[in-house]
């Protein structure tokens, strides 16, 4: 009994250590569930007519933990205009057709805008549809999530087509951009509703429209262009929607026309230097004349012929390197003699101007 006493005192000792640790971790409770994935959502589905389409477009909001679909449906129901407005969804999908299939491949990465065009025939659509669309996500399983709300429009039938045969005019400061206006609508229906026109230009990625409010002419003149810099332009036309109840008539736009591409290259010559005068002190000629107006001049050339009816070839120009400054002395003369002199401009792209009037001088001693 002596014996046996310490060693239980010293197992039961050694177990004190584990029961305090196993007592300072707490009580281990049941596992917590993962943390659920997040669907992915499409709200706010919209759809707006340009020429003889409709632009489906819709936020896809996706966050790190969203649940890949394997692809978009987009769904279309073609109804009468009178039809009830409301529609449940067992009858929308029993009555419409899925007329897109949007890979995931196709899209975006992060939270987005998608967009979806819809190419109606207006030579074979009803006098007054009423198109109804919706989306839905299909899962990697392929089931189906609910549908998106409905986006319902009544597109304007007699739109007219797009402009044709653009033409451009380039000059030193415009660029002139004119077109054919259309002859009929795309339902075949003439003449073609057209209220006016939009026009953009493009360049590089960006697109800009050009006008701030509807053209009423077959032109525009653009003044803000660049030589040097590659532009397309694309003109659309305007029709007007007959006013509903109170609501003022709304111009859409055609399809676009074809594209005009250009590149403006300056071949322009700026204007002869003018209001020239000389004169001739201590055996030197001095020239003297004002700015040229166009603010791409670089520079002058200074021509000197001692035979006034000289062809332009056989005067000699005084300037080595292109003249910057407005005034010129002339020191390699002779006193007594009458020397005579024309002067041009040159502008940044190496175009020379015509030359100026001729003035002539006898050197003074």
């Amino acid at each position: 009994m002596k014996r046996g006493g310490p060693a239980l005192l010293i197992f039961a000792f050694c177990l004190l250590p584990f029961a305090f640790l196993f007592s300072a971790c707490g009580k281990i409770g049941d596992p917590l569930p993962p943390i659920p994935r997040a669907p992915l959502t499409v709200s706010d589905l919209t759809a707006t007519q340009q020429g003889d389409r409709i632009i489906l477009s819709f936020p896809l909001n996706r966050t790190p933990r969203s649940i890949l679909p394997r692809r978009i449906d987009v769904y279309r129901l073609v109804e009468s205009a009178d039809a009830p407005l409301a529609l449940t969804e067992e009858s929308f999908s029993t009555r419409s057709t899925i007329i897109a299939t949007i890979p995931v491949t196709q899209i975006p990465d992060k939270a987005s805008v998608v967009t979806y065009p819809d190419q109606i025939d207006f030579r074979a659509a009803a006098a007054k549809p009423r198109y109804r669309y919706a989306v839905r996500l299909v899962n990697q399983e392929d089931r189906p999530a609910d549908f998106s709300n409905y986006a319902l429009i009544e597109p304007l039938i007699e739109i007219a087509e797009p402009p044709t045969g653009l033409q451009t005019t380039l000059s030193q400061t415009e660029l002139e951009i004119r077109w054919t206006p259309p002859a009929a609508n795309l339902s075949g229906k003439r003449p073609a509703n057209v209220a006016g026109y939009n026009i953009y230009r493009r360049s590089g990625q960006s697109a800009i429209k050009l006008n701030t409010k509807p053209l009423t002419e077959p032109r525009f003149v653009d003044r803000t262009f660049q030589f040097d810099t590659p532009y397309e332009y694309v003109v659309r036309a305007l029709s007007l929607s007959p006013p509903v109840a109170g609501k003022p008539a709304e111009a859409l736009e055609s399809n676009e026309s074809q594209v005009v591409a250009i590149t403006p290259k300056d071949t322009f010559p700026p204007s002869a230097p003018t209001a020239i005068t000389i004169a001739s002190v201590n055996g030197v000629v001095s020239i003297f004349w004002p700015a040229n107006p166009e603010p791409d001049v670089a520079g002058y050339n200074v021509y000197r012929s001692e035979n006034e009816t000289a062809p332009p070839d056989k005067w000699a120009k005084l300037n080595q390197q292109l003249h910057k400054p407005t005034s010129f002395q002339d020191n390699r003369v002779q006193v007594g003699k009458q020397y005579f002199y024309q002067l041009t401009a040159v502008d940044m792209n190496g175009n020379e101007s015509s030359r100026s009037e001729t003035k002539s001088e006898v050197v003074n001693p």
